[in-house]
């Protein structure tokens, strides 16, 4: 029996394929463009080996297999975003027979229009579906490594079939890019200023990620971009950027691309190929304040000498949405009183995991423990201290309409200034030892066959267990943050917030800025992560050595956990253990159990109280 379709609800288009198939480069963006034109919302879902790792940059056709492709799919809970999909829109789907999702899309009575890899039956069925009149005329790709940036081209001209080959029935068009001797920057720049007029925003990454992003690039007018690295086409593409909206989505290729995206006035929203779908997309959850320490309690606490503690969970790109449910039952199983960092994109895509954040314990959610604060521009991520004049304020304040968070955390809110290099430095608990690699990284390898003294004891070292005491020096290895940059600490006060954490003056408890109510707070436990510019927890250790170092006078012990190297589906099989611990060990009160375990708010408020007793310097 055919199932029940409910004609008054919203319509989506759920098209299904493998990310081995080159034919959904041409039949996605068509069936795509059929729904918008019928007044359909779209989604598309490709099958890929996945491996719920942090993928941190770079060409993805140089990482592991699986990599680069997402969260494993039971970690991902893929079937429950099909089930969200489901809850808002009556879906029709169609694509590969053998697709993964067809056994919940069935569960679920979804209408199955055509389970083939066919292009011609898939459009056959679609096009009776949408009611849209099946084009004469077929958009011919090259299937070439630039197939997936092409797709703006089925929303800019006359109604088109995808094909990959020719077919003597339609009037076809070469859809083809002369590449000669130039690069994906040059070419992509040139198409996403091709199509303009159509797109409001950017999508920056790889050919895979492009193409399994098209949902989301149809909804909200997104024009591919693509260099290697990425900061050559964000320079090519700059007046583009200029006037795209915020954020930037897509996947950095290394960190410069959050400085260099910066420069254009903004911030990047990471995603991975899969869910969240872009149609799922809702409103943020409401978070009630929860009963806190009075001020009473704080100053006692102040004369007794006391050390507040809590951590900062990083968790606020789409990519990292995983990572929110294992935070949620790390809170509620600890107890642990801590921030999660986010944005308001993650939020509002965020489902089930969301409303968790505003139920009481009692009621099995982790209102009062697990605070939100809104991270650099509250969409995505910038070096916000590169930012052009009044941007940061301006995207603070829209993303503050939409959730409305008092505390504010920052990538970068200082200029980075060289530091002398060490030749040590601290790594996952033990001291490595720093080299450079030859050529600085850059240049050309050493000539074949050469044997010289360094090359000898490298492979010498490389024979033994000695291998694990050395490491290549990292991109910010030699630079630290300098003074908080005054104009960031404004546009956050100006937005609304009343209190902020600064990456300048880390180690020691100190407000680094004062302006009535509003203060911006040092960071004092961790490392400098030498990978991004910011620091970070590595371990159960970090704290421990911060709560020696802390524990002689009142203050708090405050450190960042960068969620998806510890809680992405497949890294916390991996290090899961340990991230226990170091929730554990600050929940009960640090190695001491003097610490007192709060929220980021309740030492925003403790530091206003030392500073009226007089507790504090000023951070330098």
């Amino acid at each position: 029996m055919a199932p029940l379709v409910d004609e008054t609800r919203l319509r989506l288009l759920l098209y299904l394929a493998s990310a081995a198939d080159p034919s959904r480069l041409a039949v996605g963006p068509a069936l795509a463009s059929a729904a918008v034109r019928a007044g359909w919302r779209f989604e598309c879902y490709y099958d890929a080996l996945r491996k719920g790792r942090h993928f941190g940059g770079g060409d993805p056709a140089d990482a592991r297999p699986g990599w680069p492709n997402g969260s494993l799919v039971a970690g991902g809970q893929h079937a429950d975003h099909i089930r969200r999909l489901a809850a808002r829109f009556e879906i029709s789907a169609l694509g590969d027979p053998d697709a993964l999702l067809w056994p919940v899309l069935d569960d679920l009575g979804v209408e199955s229009l055509a389970r083939s890899m066919d292009p011609h039956e898939l459009y056959a069925a679609a096009f009776e579906r949408l009611g849209e009149p099946k084009p004469k005329r077929a958009l011919v790709l090259d299937a070439s490594i630039l197939a997936p940036y092409l797709y703006p081209a089925f929303f800019t001209g006359d109604p088109a079939l995808g094909l990959m080959t020719r077919d003597e029935s339609l009037q076809c068009e070469e859809l083809t890019v002369v590449i000669g001797d130039r690069d994906y920057a040059d070419v992509t720049a040139e198409l996403a200023e091709r199509h303009a007029d159509w797109g409001q925003g950017v999508l920056l990454g790889d050919p895979d990620l492009v193409a399994d992003q098209l949902g989301r690039a149809v909804a909200l007018g997104l024009l591919p971009l693509y260099g290697r690295p990425q900061t050559d086409v964000i320079g090519k593409a700059g007046g583009l950027l200029s006037r795209a909206r915020e954020p930037v989505y897509g996947r950095q290729y290394d960190d410069r691309d959050f400085f260099e995206l910066a420069r254009h006035g903004h911030g990047l929203q990471v995603v991975d190929p899969g869910p969240p779908f872009e149609a799922a997309r809702a409103s943020a959850p409401a978070v009630p304040e929860a009963p806190e320490p009075d001020d009473a309690q704080l100053e006692r606490w102040a004369r007794e000498g006391r050390v507040l503690s809590t951590l900062l969970f990083w968790c606020g790109m789409l990519r990292e949405l995983d990572c929110l449910p294992r935070l949620v039952d790390l809170v509620a199983e600890t107890g642990l009183s801590a921030g999660l960092v986010t944005t308001t994109e993650l939020l509002e895509l965020a489902g089930d995991s969301a409303y968790l954040l505003g139920a009481p314990p009692e009621r099995g959610g982790v209102q009062g423990l697990l605070e939100p604060l809104l991270g650099s521009t509250g969409r995505g991520v910038a070096a916000e201290a590169l930012l052009p004049e009044g941007v940061l304020a301006e995207s603070l304040s829209e993303a503050r309409k939409a959730f409305p968070a008092e505390g504010w955390w920052p990538l970068l809110d200082a200029p980075l200034e060289p530091v002398r290099p060490h030749r040590v430095a601290w790594r996952s608990g033990r001291p490595t030892v720093l080299f450079q690699p030859r050529g600085n990284g850059e240049g050309p390898p050493s000539e074949p066959g050469r044997r010289d003294v360094r090359s000898l004891a490298g492979n010498a070292v490389r024979a033994t267990p000695l291998e694990r005491l050395f490491e290549p020096r990292r991109p910010f290895e030699d630079a630290r943050p300098g003074p908080l940059a005054p104009e960031v600490a404004r546009a956050v006060r100006d937005a609304g917030f009343s209190y902020m954490w600064t990456k300048a003056g880390f180690g020691r408890p100190r407000i680094a800025l004062r302006d009535g109510e509003f203060v911006a707070l040092t960071l004092t436990a961790g490392n400098w992560d030498g990978w991004s510019p910011f620091y970070t927890v590595g371990g159960a250790g970090d704290l421990k050595r911060a709560e020696r170092r802390l524990k002689r006078a009142a203050g708090w012990l405050v450190g960042t956990i960068d969620s998806p190297l510890w809680a992405l589906s497949g890294e916390i099989l991996e290090r899961g253990s340990e991230l226990y611990r170091i929730a554990e060990l600050t929940a009960r009160g640090g190695s001491s159990g003097r610490l007192v375990n709060v929220t980021p708010r309740v030492i925003a408020r403790y530091a206003r109280v030392l500073d009226e007793l007089g507790a504090l310097g000023v951070a330098s």
